[in-house]
């Protein structure tokens, strides 16, 4: 009997007895099987049109039960195994940009897909694809020890990954089968790992690690960065302090200042800084000699910025200093900007504007390339001191945070979260999700209070693992949210705390800039300094958010809204703003500060860097307060 018409007789006995089809074969005729053989071979004979149509006859003679289980059959054959057919380059590229739910599905589909999935090594790339996107899984694989495997050749790679997450290894060693178990083991794994560091967040659950800074005559800390191997903090008693993160003791003091350090910035060459004393020193950050000062400002430099080449400061004499950074030792005096009429709190720049703040309650907007004057914002009227997220389209405040009981002196966020402090000695963390979301309620919105500063929050900064924050009760406090869940975080300070989930002793991942220098958060905002309201401009769009947001702070309140370009209008103030071309600029972050402080502080994060003379400063208008 030839193959095609055992075929055949399966499938009519199963339409009807599916389940007596073992039986139903053998209760076939001789004479129906030959006759079968006959119609095989004349409609064989046939040309594709006479097949067709014979097939339409019989099919419409069908009940439909028989249709029913004709299409059952039809089906499969209709089906392809597309990656079965494709050369294994080309099956990997498709299944390369799978999720990680697909692409565990799809291991399920065959040996032949299993085996794509296996020499792609695709669980790996996806690994990998989330550690060049994603901040979280980027610190996690820098903190595990196993990002630096993730390149390198199978067996090695699986083995160090598996090490820590203690999958087993014990067959297949070597194989590309073992690789992408390990690695298919480890994404969960990691899954897991994140969602229990989103519920501390949530939860208020944290390792609480300190640094007393305090000295004969330290009076708080006013400014800090810090990266995985260290913190920098500028100190209110004129030095600088560099704290091992590991250790949490002081590896060196810069001294140099006489007085205030009130803003500093760093990256893997030099320190800045920025002194009530009206100068600004550039430092060796591995040495901590002092390579540079630089003396143009009359009054206390309030706030610095530098990248690429360029740094701009701004100070309590109203005016805006623009420097061209050829190394450390030759920083020249490119050009003055002057029109504020108080102190200049905050200044930042890109690559489009260079935005400054003042307590003159407006904020001006100059060219980053020709230095010219563009646009006045104005409107405040209690000084620039609210956080507002502005929504573009309609220029509604769409919520305000409220909480704090004292000023709020300072606020960070990233895509996820807002931390401010405040005044009242709190941190407070806000769901900035739910803060853009409408419907959720204010009563949901304040995911956790941290309380363990004793006094004013000066300065704070966070990335998705920790938090850092100095306060005038002369502490730096390092909130780890790198912990055990179940573990309580309302213990009273210092530095023992319950295991990480990773290891104990690794320093926190900050994210770099595109030059691979450290910055104090991504999308975070340089804080602020005693006495005045601050705003300055961020760079570049949230992860999760094709907007950028404009922050301030209100009194004992925070605002939100969400922007992407912010139409600059408002009053001018002279005949150039009345001529000024109307600009599009991007989010800026307002800081509230009190006035009854003898020092402004501020500070943020970034390189390059030649003594000058002093320039002209800009002349201040009789009448006009400083802060």
């Amino acid at each position: 009997m030839s193959a095609a018409l055992q075929f055949r007789s399966k499938a009519r006995v199963t339409t009807f007895h599916p389940e007596n089809e073992s039986d139903s074969k053998d209760n076939l005729g001789v004479d129906y099987l030959h006759e079968c053989d006959a119609i095989l071979d004349k409609f064989l004979s046939w040309n594709e049109h006479e097949q067709l149509d014979i097939m339409e006859r019989i099919l419409s003679k069908m009940t439909h039960n028989q249709l029913f289980v004709m299409q059952r059959f039809i089906q499969p054959m209709l089906q392809r195994d597309f990656i079965a057919l494709l050369p294994q380059h080309l099956a990997e590229m498709i299944l390369a940009n799978l999720d990680a739910r697909t692409l565990a599905a799809c291991e399920a589909v065959s040996t032949r897909w299993r085996n794509v999935l296996a020499k792609g090594q695709l669980w790996r790339k996806l690994i990998e694809r989330n550690v060049r996107k994603d901040n979280m899984w980027r610190g996690l694989s820098e903190k595990n020890k196993w990002r630096k495997y993730i390149l390198v050749s199978r067996d090695s790679a699986a083995c160090a990954v598996c090490d820590y997450y203690r999958v087993q290894y014990d067959r297949l060693r070597g194989s590309s089968e073992m690789c992408m178990l390990q690695h298919r083991e480890l994404f969960p794994k990691v899954v897991v790992d994140i969602a229990k560091i989103e519920a501390n967040w949530r939860n208020g659950v944290y390792k609480l690690s300190s640094i007393n800074c305090c000295s004969e005559n330290s009076k708080g800390v006013y400014c800090l960065q810090y990266d995985n191997d260290k913190i920098v903090s500028g100190l209110r008693d004129n030095v600088i302090k560099v704290w091992n993160r590991t250790t949490l003791s002081c590896e060196r003091v810069l001294s140099g200042h006489t007085g205030s350090v009130l803003c500093l910035q760093y990256d893997e060459r030099v320190i800045i800084s920025g002194s009530s004393d009206a100068t600004v020193r550039v430092w060796d950050v591995v040495t901590g000699d002092c390579l540079n000062t630089l003396i143009h400002h009359c009054e206390a430099v309030l706030h610095l910025r530098f990248n690429d080449g360029i740094m701009v400061t701004c100070s309590k004499d109203r005016s805006i200093a623009v420097w061209d950074m050829v190394s450390p030792r030759e920083i020249n005096l490119r050009r003055v900007l002057v029109g504020h009429r108080a102190a200049v709190n905050v200044v930042d720049f890109d690559d489009r504007y260079i935005v400054s703040a003042s307590g003159d309650r407006t904020i001006k907007v100059w060219s980053a390339d020709n230095l010219e004057f563009v646009r006045t914002l104005s409107g405040h009227k209690r000084g620039i001191a609210c956080l507002q997220l502005w929504d573009i389209h309609s220029g509604a405040c769409l919520r305000v945070l409220e909480g704090h009981e004292e000023l709020v002196r300072c606020i960070r966020f990233d895509d996820k979260r807002i931390v401010s402090g405040a005044y009242d000695g709190k941190i407070r963390v806000w769901d900035l999700e739910a803060a853009l979301d409408p419907r959720s309620p204010s009563s949901s919105l304040c995911l956790s209070t941290l309380v363990q500063h004793t006094g004013r929050v000066f300065r704070l900064q966070f990335d998705d693992f920790q938090i850092v924050s100095s306060s005038h009760d002369d502490t730096i406090l390092i909130w780890d949210f790198l912990v055990e869940p179940n573990v309580s975080s309302d213990s009273s300070p210092p530095t023992s705390g319950p295991d990480s989930l990773l290891e104990p002793s690794a320093p926190s991942t900050l994210p770099l800039n595109s030059v691979g220098v450290p910055t104090d958060g991504e999308h975070s905002s340089p804080v602020s300094s005693p006495i005045m309201k601050q705003p300055y401009s961020l760079r570049g769009p949230s992860t999760s958010y094709s907007a950028l947001y404009e922050q301030c702070m209100d009194g004992d309140s925070v605002k939100g809204t969400s922007l992407q370009q912010y139409e600059a209008q408002g009053p001018s103030s002279s005949n150039n703003e009345n001529r000024a071309q109307v600009q599009h600029v991007e989010a800026i972050y307002v800081d509230s500060l009190s006035s009854d402080e003898d020092d402004v502080q501020s500070s943020a994060p970034r390189i390059s860097t030649r003594p000058v003379g002093r320039a002209p400063p800009a002349s201040p208008e009789p009448g006009d307060k400083g802060g």
